[in-house]
């Protein structure tokens, strides 16, 4: 097997579509498309903004291989979309999808968290873009900064995927014209973070990262994977 893959989709419904109909898509069609059809797609969670900035909404999903997303049981999703769902995607703010591998894990922590998986999810995520400089080191680098996060209160797991796909569509320009990083780091806690704990944790040398668009998730709900058998709510 490659590496294991990883999806995070950014969106907001934005002023031409209704809080009401993107959450019913997102929860009745859009997730169980995938949670209850496809094996490769080991979780799905949703997560929305509690740091007052928008977009407001992230979801992410865990992918057994990373060659998965060439499936064509996946790739059929976007290629025919459902009629509601091709009109509601015209109409949204903003829908950012990275595409991903895991380039470094901390690992899973189950007494504390499963994760974005039914049971006990992680409640809140921090999210940042990790901009590399060119030349080499960047798999050290990148594990470093994952090992500074470990002192957060309430942490659980960081990962930092590549990203190697990026798709971005929607009406705000302001949203879908964000410079997107290659790598995102994606920081699992059981409490929120105070920006002073973020700071004394991460401050200082970053050993030539550049750390873009931090964000702040609370959790909305972790889907049970049915076609993995995992049907706890």
């Amino acid at each position: 097997m490659g590496a294991p893959g990883f999806l995070a989709v950014f969106s907001d419904p934005g002023s031409e579509a209704t809080l009401e109909e993107f959450q019913d898509w997102y929860d009745n069609e859009h997730i169980p498309l995938r949670l209850n059809h496809l094996r490769f797609f080991l979780s799905g969670a949703r997560y929305s903004a509690v740091d007052g900035q928008r977009p407001e909404w992230l979801a992410m999903y865990e992918i057994d291989d990373v060659a998965s997303f060439q499936d064509p049981s996946y790739t059929i999703l976007r290629e025919k979309r459902s009629d509601r769902e091709g009109e509601l995607i015209g109409r949204l703010g903003v829908l950012d999808r990275r595409t991903a591998e895991v380039a470094v894990d901390t690992g899973e922590r189950p007494e504390k968290s499963t994760g974005l998986r039914v049971g006990i999810p992680s409640t809140f995520i921090v999210t940042v873009g990790i901009a590399v400089p060119e030349g080499e080191g960047t798999q050290e680098k990148l594990q470093v900064f994952a090992q500074k996060t470990a002192p957060l209160p309430g942490w659980v797991r960081t990962r930092i995927v590549k990203v190697f796909d990026k798709g971005v569509t929607g009406l705000n320009e302001q949203w879908r014209s964000v410079e997107i990083p290659d790598y995102l780091a994606v920081v699992e806690l059981t409490s929120k973070l105070q920006l002073e704990e973020w700071e004394k944790a991460i401050g200082g040398q970053l050993n030539g990262l550049g750390l873009v668009d931090r964000r702040q998730w609370g959790l909305y709900k972790a889907y049970p994977g049915i076609a993995q058998d995992n049907l706890q709510a």
